[in-house]
């Protein structure tokens, strides 16, 4: 079977029963430090220019940003900017763990747009970053994170197994190498992001991606396929991964000290997160990160 129909297989089944304590907690701690970054971000206004695409392209209601009160924009639209806030705050910008500032946005987006629980978008960022995880090389050289993007998006869009294959295949031809350094923060996470929501939704409408499209990745990137999917299920490659170095405390302090924010907007925050797996509401963490943002 082609690696994406092995992910496919395995990201339609999983289920947060299935996702070990750990895992759930690793996860949660990195959703935590990226949504302060992202937080931080709109702050200080370091990608102001991603916002004011962002709501310049405007579209259905779907969506909210990380710190900003512009209202609901398309799903795709909302992922640009959200990634860019992400990924501008990351001190490793390049690394591995780059791949969450593509992940999780779309799993924010889209989870708003079809009304998704919270454990249901909890599942969609570890499945999909679990698969950038094992994709990526020790120096982040390779862009995975639109990879994980699409299986999220499809996750929550509960796409069968052969259209979520198809949303991989498809973000796999927005997977590019970086062509040098600087420019603005958060840029190749941003337009990454946007793209995994238009792949999952051009599976979705009927179109069909490469069906060996993983498989010929891992031989141009010269990684077994067999080492990729080996344990699929029951060894997880993302709890590895490096994780947020600060305790939810320090999370709840920091933040109140660097962003201004109420003390008690930010451990409501903090509450909100780390009850994901447990339906809490999406718009309420995004509501939040905009009382942090704006000191209230």
């Amino acid at each position: 079977m082609p690696v994406s129909g092995e992910f496919a297989d395995w990201a339609t089944e999983l289920t947060v029963r299935h996702i070990p304590v750990p895992v759930r907690r690793a996860t949660g701690r990195r959703i935590l430090t990226a949504i302060a970054g992202g937080v931080g971000a709109a702050r200080v206004g370091l990608v102001d220019p991603a916002v004011h695409v962002a709501v310049g392209i405007g579209g259905p209601p779907e969506a909210e940003l990380i710190g900003h009160a512009a209202g609901r924009l398309a799903a795709p639209a909302a992922a640009l900017a959200n990634g860019m806030l992400i990924g501008a705050a990351r001190s490793d910008p390049e690394g591995v763990g780059a791949a969450m500032a593509v992940v999780l946005p779309v799993a924010l987006a889209v989870g708003q747009e079809v009304k998704a629980r919270g454990d249901e978008v909890l599942v969609a960022v570890i499945a999909g970053h679990e698969l950038a995880c094992r994709l990526a090389a020790p120096d982040g050289s390779r862009s995975v994170g639109v990879l994980g993007g699409a299986l999220a998006a499809a996750r929550l869009m509960t796409l069968d197994r052969d259209r979520v294959r198809d949303a991989v295949g498809i973000a796999g031809g927005f997977v590019g190498e970086p062509i040098g350094t600087g420019g603005t923060v958060g840029l190749a996470g941003g337009i990454a992001a946007g793209n995994a929501i238009i792949a999952a939704r051009l599976a979705a409408s009927g179109a069909s991606g490469p069906a060996c499209g993983l498989d010929e990745l891992c031989r141009s990137w010269r990684l077994r396929r067999e080492t990729v999917v080996a344990g699929l299920g029951a060894e997880w490659a993302c709890e590895a991964h490096r994780a947020a170095t600060v305790s939810d405390y320090q999370f709840d302090l920091e933040t109140c000290a660097r962003l201004g924010g109420s003390r008690r907007d930010a451990r409501a925050l903090v509450a909100e997160v780390r009850a994901l797996a447990f339906a809490p509401s999406l718009d309420s963490i995004l509501a939040l990160t905009v009382k942090v943002a704006a000191g209230t």
